[in-house]
């Protein structure tokens, strides 16, 4: 008899089977562009999540920064003149990394040697690590564990024995709760406290003393009229206080705020000159009753009204040195920035929470649209085996393996969920980009992390992709289970 021997079944090249399914989708078009369209959509909806997350993120970290910069001159006229309390000094350690300006600052009022300064920063972190637990409690669950304690008076409660038992008994009842370390590491601490206490006290002093030395300097001038020459003499009087107020950083852009705010309110008082109010009035067409600083800011913005204003100010007898047209429309476009920083901080509160930075609604939204789109590609694949049962079963009778029937199924559907997620993502992106230019305005677009964009255009096109091959990992493998006499039997 006869030995038959069987070879193994040829493959087809990649090149060759690349162009098999590119045939396919070609006679397919209508069919393809269905599917294209529901992954574009999904990673459209993607995208556009993605992208108003990574801007919303990006300008609350420039709008932080900015603000911050911004508040510069109340931020020294409130250290200048007030010490503040144990627990705002915890909380500025607490918040300085080892080796800042405040670090040092605080180490210099407190006359601390490097080890006490490195125990305090320590110190410092855990206590307000523990009092950030305590303040996000509600009232009740806060009010049964430790009453009605606040800042350090909460270590003073939990020092007492009464005062930890009800903590320990109040924390076990609470289910919902559960505390942020092991006890033995909060009872370690809490032996620590009163050199925690004494260091804060160290610098409370210190920062008394330096306070008294700038008033001595002050004499009778006002903390905001002495910062004007913050980059002159008062700057050095600020420094021999042991403050650390950088010459080359700080102190310009202090005394530049200084004097920006001086003209801001020698302006605004003009409000009390009725020839002021009269031609603000005029401009306006109120009474002049119903004039107020609003409105005076709104128009000087302008250089022609601006002339106008300043002009009325020497006839009111104002006086208006260091004021030109220039510098009044400054004030009021920096006034109208400031407005513009506000409304992007109000807008960004939430940025950056919930997964991925995209808060819980919105991952829900995403689950839920990715979820749709998978069973729409799903669909549109099973329909297209459907409408394909005869070039199986004649792929079939050529001698293609189950594994080639599916791996074309999947291929056609990764190349749709390639084209699909480019689509999506380039749409989404703009529309994103869109929406949060409408939102914040063009005053922030360099806040906008182009490299971040574009990271999540390709993560957006790679997950469409991943996704359209998911999808058609069933259909495909119903396609590849399919006997050719069955194929060949429907219509």
């Amino acid at each position: 008899m006869k030995q038959i021997t069987l070879a193994e079944q040829p493959w087809l090249g990649v090149g060759r089977t690349v162009k098999v399914t590119a045939d396919g989708i070609r006679y397919r078009l209508f069919r393809a562009s269905v599917t294209v369209a529901v992954i574009a959509v999904a990673v459209a909806f993607l995208m556009n999540i993605l992208s108003e997350s990574l801007i919303k993120r990006s300008i609350a970290t420039n709008t932080r920064e900015r603000i911050a910069r911004m508040r510069l001159v109340y931020s020294w006229s409130a250290k200048l003149t007030n010490p503040g309390s144990p627990e705002s000094i915890l909380h500025d350690l607490a918040g300085s990394p080892e080796g800042s300006s405040l670090y040092r600052e605080i180490q210099t009022h407190g006359k601390l040697s490097d080890s006490d300064i490195g125990t305090f920063h320590r110190g410092a972190v855990q206590a307000i690590t523990y009092l950030e637990f305590f303040n996000d409690l509600d009232y009740a669950k806060r009010r049964a564990m430790i009453h009605t304690a606040r800042g350090i008076q909460v270590f003073h409660r939990l020092r007492d024995e009464k005062g930890m038992k009800q903590f320990r008994t109040a924390l076990s009842q609470i289910k919902s709760v559960r505390f942020i370390t092991p006890f033995e590491d909060l009872e370690q601490f809490l032996a620590g406290v009163p050199a925690l206490e004494d260091h804060a006290a160290r610098v409370l002093q210190g920062r008394r003393q330096a306070i008294a030395q700038i008033s001595r300097a002050l004499g009778s001038r006002q903390v905001l009229e002495a910062l004007v020459d913050a980059e002159g003499a008062f700057g050095a009087t600020v420094r021999q206080a042991g403050f650390v107020f950088d010459e080359t950083d700080v102190a310009p852009i202090v005394a530049d705020q200084a004097q920006r705010l001086l003209d801001v309110i020698r302006l605004e008082k003009t409000m009390d000159s009725e020839k002021c109010r009269q031609l603000i009035a005029q401009q306006a067409n109120v009474m002049p009753a119903d004039v107020n600083v609003v409105m005076m800011w709104g128009y000087l913005d302008g250089a022609r009204f601006a002339t106008r204003y300043l002009s009325r100010m020497q006839d009111s007898g104002i006086d208006t040195s260091g004021l030109n047209v220039e510098r009044v429309t400054e004030l009021a476009s920096a006034r109208d920035e400031t407005a513009a920083l506000l409304d992007a901080e109000r807008l960004t509160m939430d940025a950056g929470s919930g997964f991925m930075g995209l808060g819980d609604r919105l991952a829900w939204l995403l689950f839920v649209s990715l979820l749709v789109c998978g069973i729409g590609i799903c669909n549109a694949m099973l329909m297209t085996v459907t409408e394909r049962f005869t070039e199986i079963a004649t792929l079939k009778c050529l001698g293609a393996l189950d594994g080639f029937i599916m791996l074309m199924f999947v291929l056609e559907s990764s190349i749709l969920g390639v084209v699909g997620g480019v689509i999506g993502a380039i749409l989404g992106a703009l529309i994103g980009l869109g929406r949060m230019l409408v939102a914040f305005g063009v005053n922030f677009v360099r806040a906008i992390p182009v490299g971040d964009m574009l990271l999540g255009m390709l993560a957006s096109v790679i997950m469409g992709m991943l996704l359209a091959a998911v999808a058609a990992v069933l259909p495909s493998y119903k396609a590849a289970r399919l006997a050719p006499m069955e194929a060949m039997r429907i219509e």
